[in-house]
């Protein structure tokens, strides 16, 4: 069992966090270039990308990390918390994802950013299939400077990598999320209770 864990997700400003239009158009210039190259049979055009442009190492911030139950929900809430709501869709397995995209995405609207501390987990594997059961607690601070806390439990499903064989790949996703609202302060509130505790 290992012990609870907490991790804030998002930055202080959502505007630290945004690339500004007319600043990705500089930085995409600055980092790519291209010229042409003229040999005896042909003229080639040759484009090369500078991966150690200043530009977009400074405005570049980026979470997408499904390695373990733990890293999947953050990853998720960090998208939630910078309005990456494809990006944050996507963590669903795609059996248990949401039917109406827009109507989920809206349901976050007034979320700014979100803490989450976990509980314990282990895997549960079956049939070439494994299972977490990942209790949490959820801080959402709403644009209006309120804090909304949940307690509950998000499952979490992957087929075992050694059983893919075929493309395309499955990874780490979401089959379901049970959260409760509660009254009491998020740093008071425990990790939520899950089914097969």
């Amino acid at each position: 069992m290992t012990p609870s864990t907490q991790v804030r997700i998002g930055k202080e400003s959502r505007q630290e966090n945004r690339i500004v239009p007319g600043a990705r158009r500089w930085n995409l210039r600055k980092m790519f270039s291209c010229k042409f190259s003229r040999s005896t049979a042909t003229a080639v055009l040759v484009c090369v990308l500078s991966l150690q442009s200043s530009g977009i190492a400074g405005d570049w911030d980026y979470m997408d990390d499904r390695s373990t139950p733990q890293k999947l929900l953050q990853s998720y809430y960090y998208a939630i918390s910078n309005r990456l709501y494809v990006q944050a869709y996507s963590y669903f397995s795609k059996e248990f994802a949401p039917k109406d995209f827009e109507q989920w995405a809206k349901g976050y609207s007034d979320t700014k950013t979100v803490t989450v501390r976990f509980g314990p987990t282990e895997p549960n594997p079956g049939a070439g299939q494994i299972y977490w059961a990942l209790p949490v607690a959820v801080s959402a601070e709403q644009v209006d400077g309120t804090s909304k806390v949940f307690v509950g439990c998000y499952q979490i499903h992957m087929t075992n990598i050694g059983m893919q064989t075929a493309p395309p790949y499955q990874p780490m996703g979401i089959n379901s999320a049970t959260l409760k609202e509660t009254k009491e302060p998020f740093d008071k509130a425990a990790p939520g209770k899950c089914a097969s505790d």
